[in-house]
């Protein structure tokens, strides 16, 4: 199952994909966020390939988008440092850097 969903954070908008363990059953969802200059993604992507690719791409665990939002950064892309996302900042906080 894939759905997509508007999310907001302080007054702007990001569009979030879910998508229901792809793997099969007892595999973890694939989540990913997108805003303007980048994109918060779960850990079941590949943060190698994003920071090859010059992406603003910052990795926080969760089963949701809000889960995704309250978690600490786990990781990021370079691109996504050079913007000021840190680890430790939650997701909502590194979505800012991202618009």
């Amino acid at each position: 199952m894939v759905n997509t969903q508007l999310i907001k954070v302080n007054g702007k908008t990001a569009h979030g994909a879910f998508i229901k363990a792809p793997g099969g059953e007892g595999h973890p969802n694939m989540l990913v966020i997108t805003a303007d200059k980048g994109y918060i993604m779960c850990g079941y992507l590949n943060l190698e390939a994003a920071d090859k690719f010059g992406d603003a791409a910052v990795v926080v665990g969760g089963a949701s988008f809000e889960e995704q939002l309250a978690n600490p950064v786990k990781a990021m892309t370079a691109a996504a440092a050079d913007l000021g996302v840190k680890e430790g900042m939650t997701g909502a906080e590194a979505l800012e850097k991202l618009f």
